[in-house]
């Protein structure tokens, strides 16, 4: 069986799962922090991406490399963008977005900045063909795996599906989480998961990101490492799931 590649950028969001694993064998990645084994008799491997775009997509495209997995689920912490979630909270990604990759509207020296006009810019999805490859704006989600978190029963906070925004940027200005929120239907922010998406799409492997809300700053609450661990969890039982499923 090829295995389910598990990603997370922190130890806070990929130790639990490493310490989990039967015969349990670290793997040279490059850079990156990478174990192999079982959990719950299921075949995969972990990758500590570390934080940023860059970092998830370079580490994911090198375990695809290396392990061909049948599916990949980033998972980890986040930001909050919608009123009704709180910390501890969990997205599953319905979509996931770079909502850093933007196309900006002409405007002349001292006419202000209009991100209303802003739109989505189309990201590249790598091939070895001539010519350029397709653009994708968003990246939806397996229908299998997405189908498999929604079964799982889960007590410790709320479970949404929503839209992930992704960027190398951290937002706690509250009218541009706002404007992200009602414009782009972001229900969370992080740093990693369109990217994952973005090699996924190209290697075309079945993909899936899911996001624990670690902060908020709609609601004034701080973050909190802590909620790696639930996701972490969640994530296993997404897993366990899909493969009941299967």
């Amino acid at each position: 069986m090829q295995p389910i590649l598990y990603t997370g950028a922190m130890d806070a969001e990929t130790l639990y799962l490493m310490d989990e694993l039967v015969h349990a064998e670290r793997v040279v990645l490059g850079c990156w922090k990478c174990m192999r084994g079982t959990l719950d008799g299921i075949p995969v491997v972990i990758v500590r991406t570390n934080q940023g775009m860059a970092n998830a997509a370079a580490s994911t495209a090198l375990a695809i490399e290396r392990f061909s997995p049948c599916a990949v689920i980033n998972q980890g912490t986040s930001g909050g963008h919608a009123p009704e979630l709180h910390r501890g909270d969990i997205v599953i990604g319905s979509r996931v977005i770079n909502m850093t990759a933007v196309r900006t509207p002409d405007r002349a020296r001292g006419t202000g900045i209009d991100m209303d006009n802003a739109q989505p810019r189309g990201l590249e999805i790598a091939n070895t063909e001539p010519g350029d490859g397709r653009k994708m704006t968003e990246f939806l989600p397996d229908t299998a795996l997405l189908e498999a978190a929604k079964q799982v029963a889960w007590s410790e906070g709320r479970v949404v599906s929503g839209t992930i925004g992704s960027g190398d940027i951290w937002n706690n200005e509250l009218d541009r989480i706002h404007w992200l929120h009602t414009n782009w239907g972001t229900m969370t922010e992080e740093m990693e998961a369109a990217a994952c998406a973005q090699i996924c799409a190209a290697y075309e492997i079945p993909f899936l990101g899911v996001r624990i809300l670690s902060n908020t700053a709609l609601h004034g609450e701080s973050f909190d490492e802590a909620t790696g661990l639930a996701c972490q969890k969640f994530a296993r039982a997404v897993i366990a799931q899909y493969c009941v499923n299967k």
